[in-house]
């Protein structure tokens, strides 16, 4: 069990930093937008650099997490994860611009 629950804590820890570099190419996106986008745009950032918050406090309760508690702490975590995704997807869509082919 410990094994697999270091294994599940190394994936996300992996996409967390992934969202971090997103979240931060945003925000660097963000900067170079006209005041009145920029204002626009702070909601989305804010929510997503709370939801990323969220999902670090589940890692570290995973890392912490009794044998028996380990299933609800795994959902809960799970949870959040989808809710930073949600978030980190629907900011891109917002914010960056689209490629043009």
């Amino acid at each position: 069990m410990e094994n697999k629950r270091e294994l599940y804590k190394q994936k996300y820890e992996a996409q967390l930093h992934e969202w971090s570099a997103k979240i931060e190419a945003f925000q660097a996106h963000a900067d170079m937008l006209t005041a009145e986008a920029k204002l626009d745009a702070k909601p989305r950032l804010d929510e997503m650099r709370g939801k990323l918050d969220a999902a670090r406090a589940w890692l570290q309760e995973i890392a912490q997490a009794a044998d028996d508690g380990w299933d609800d702490v795994k959902k809960g975590a799970e949870q959040a994860w989808g809710e930073v995704k949600a978030a980190v997807e629907g900011a891109h869509d917002a914010l960056m611009p689209e490629k043009e082919s």
